[in-house]
């Protein structure tokens, strides 16, 4: 197994073991009696799980393991707290569970990022953009596994149960020809804030967290509550936003290759204003099910082409700008849940759906901002 094949299985892994919970979603708000903007509450509890490890991501383990060390530590720890949620029986826990489970996110979301930069340097080619086309199959690979499991009626603690040892062996064994040195050499800290231009770089990406999580927390809850989905169905709104996702991201590479990321980005805003348009019109679940299509583009590409961008950044170290870019777009994580979920109590999750217009707006504005640079070469 080439390096570059064992990162993309771990992108793929952890966007397994991220989606394939989310299709119970609906039946585990159902189960604790959560109303949305409670729901949107808890759910805010992942990223701030996220953001909080951050900064003991780059000081214990970035710094201190290899490629394959840190991979695999992180990696067992997500496999582990990726249970947590099932085991909830209220407001409290779930959220406590839902922190936990972000703690394992983070540090796999910084590993394999920065071991994919470094992978994509050593092969001389673009790689990451097809990575994270990975992470959406896997994706779309929990949300079908997750639909299914519902379709058989199948507890959701026995799923995410029988998931966590299984997807834990494969990331081991996958790992065996990642590199053996430290991930970040470099001196310094292994987290710092963001300086200005990477900091205006990371309001792009927040932005496009902002409209992927919104759509990850909110499809299944969506087509439930607006459409009168069944439950098979509640999956495939998030299923068809990871599907076109995975598939954008795949060809990704070359598309940056032949267009060039401002035009890619600029593309991806205005698919964004043209999904929430979609959504809030929709008659039904299809109508419903072509926006999510469409919010698919606009969150594909973003933050791949930011990895890379930030990774590149003169000054720090690769991992550290990642850290840095990651703890910025996961407070849209943050920001998303509850803002959708408070809003929705007031005007209904159609019109606060409506209402990240915004958040799409600024992908396409801030869009020039993937633009190389003659002065930040020189620097």
């Amino acid at each position: 197994m080439s390096p570059v094949f064992a990162i993309r299985v771990i992108f793929f892994l952890d966007g397994l073991i991220i989606a394939k919970w989310l299709p119970h979603l609906p039946d585990i708000q159902a189960h604790l009696g959560l109303d949305v903007g409670q729901l949107g509450l808890a759910l805010a509890a992942l990223p701030l799980g996220i953001m909080a490890s951050l900064p003991l991501v780059g000081t214990f383990l970035i710094s201190r393991f290899s490629e394959r060390a840190t991979i695999r530590i992180s990696f067992f720890w997500l496999a582990l707290t990726s249970i947590l949620p099932g085991l909830a029986w209220d407001l409290p826990s779930f959220a406590v569970a839902l922190f936990f489970y972000g703690s394992g996110i983070a540090g796999v979301e910084v590993a394999m990022n920065a071991t994919a930069d470094a992978v994509e340097a050593r092969a001389g080619r673009r790689i990451m953009s097809s990575c994270h086309g990975l992470w959406s199959v896997g994706n779309l690979t929990g949300a079908a596994l997750g639909s299914l499991a519902l379709a058989l009626h199948l507890d959701v603690m026995v799923t995410l149960t029988v998931a966590a040892p299984i997807l834990m062996a494969l990331a081991y064994v996958s790992t065996g020809r990642l590199g053996t040195s430290p991930i970040s050499s470099a001196p310094g800290p292994a987290f710092a804030l963001p300086d200005f231009p990477l900091l205006v770089l990371c309001l792009l990406a927040f932005c496009a967290c902002v409209l992927e999580g919104a759509m990850a927390d909110w499809a299944a809850v969506y087509l439930r509550i607006e459409h009168g989905a069944q439950a098979a169905l509640t999956g495939a709104g998030f299923g068809i936003f990871a599907a076109v996702m995975a598939g954008t991201r795949l060809a990704g590479d070359r598309l940056v290759d032949r267009v060039g990321p401002v035009f890619i980005a600029r593309c991806c805003g205005v698919s964004g204003l043209l999904g929430l348009l979609v959504i809030w019109l929709a008659p039904g679940v299809w109508a419903a099910l072509a926006g999510f299509a469409l919010m698919g583009f606009a969150a594909s590409l973003i933050f791949p082409i930011s990895v890379t961008a930030a990774a590149r950044q003169p000054g720090r170290s690769a991992a550290m700008n990642i850290a840095s870019l990651s703890l910025i777009c996961f407070s849209g994580y943050v920001i998303g849940p509850p803002v959708v979920g408070f809003i929705a109590g007031l005007v209904g999750l159609r019109g606060a759906l409506a209402c990240l217009v915004p958040f799409a707006l600024g992908v396409l504005l801030l869009a020039p901002r993937l633009q190389p640079r003659a002065a930040a070469s020189a620097a």
